[in-house]
């Protein structure tokens, strides 16, 4: 049992021994940015990808995954340096990163209850680092970070959120998490993790429900979360085609 105390047991977040959080979609609205990234590589191999084939095969993902994964005129050619010109471009617009409303105030709620923290992302740890330190602030509540480099597979292999679980010493049954990538719930269900809110900013809610989640979220704001996780067992678990209304 964690720190959350006098709550009832069906209380989601009462009964959880850690939190795992996605970053980028999940904490900032840092989309825009990673498409301008994106988008110079594509430019740099004279190809155009459609905004749905672009949400389906490179967002979310580790970007060296996709660079091998996906075919395309960049089949073969050198993934390292290509993330290293992303990261680059990406660290120039960092300061240009809007926060998810809720999403600061949300961890220092959690820290506060005492319920230890982790971030497992796609990006490396050089954006990691910029994006909870200068865009966040929230570096210092943040039990375990894991990056792209400390994982052979990235999402929606479970590797990332197994490392993050093993870590903190909390078998992920124990976790809720959040996620806003398709990619990024179906790495968590394969991890064994149960209790997945989808954040509906760069996913619509019955697609993240769809692949797994039980809650469907537009924003991080405490009371809307607590609210949500903390409701009675039969609403808890919504159909995957209803998304839970804010209110």
């Amino acid at each position: 049992m964690t720190g959350i105390d006098a709550k009832a047991d069906n209380d989601v977040l009462a009964m959880a021994d850690a939190v795992l959080l996605d970053m980028d979609g999940t904490l900032v609205l840092s989309e825009t940015v990673h498409r301008q990234c994106w988008q110079l590589f594509f430019d740099s191999w004279g190809v155009d990808v459609a905004d749905t084939e672009y949400e389906e095969l490179f967002m979310g993902r580790r970007p060296s995954d996709v660079i091998v994964d996906v075919a395309g005129p960049w089949s073969g050619s050198d993934a390292a340096s290509a993330v290293g010109i992303m990261t680059e471009h990406a660290v120039q617009l960092v300061s240009t990163v809007p926060v998810v409303p809720g999403a600061r105030d949300l961890l220092r709620r959690l820290h506060g209850f005492g319920i230890p923290i982790a971030v497992v992302t796609s990006a490396g740890a050089v954006w990691a680092d910029r994006i909870l330190t200068d865009v966040l602030g929230v570096r210092h509540l943040v039990d375990v970070v894991i990056s792209a480099e400390a994982v052979s597979d990235g999402k929606p292999s479970p590797e990332g959120y197994l490392k993050a679980c093993s870590s903190l010493r909390v078998p992920p049954e124990k976790c809720v998490a959040f996620e806003d990538s398709p990619s990024g719930v179906r790495a968590l269900i394969a991890a064994g993790v149960r209790d997945v809110v989808g954040v509906t900013t760069t996913t619509a809610g019955a697609d993240l429900m769809r692949v797994g989640a039980r809650w469907a979220l537009p924003d991080l704001l405490p009371d809307r979360v607590l609210s949500a996780l903390g409701q009675e067992q039969h609403q808890l678990h919504p159909s995957h085609d209803q998304e839970v209304e804010a209110p």
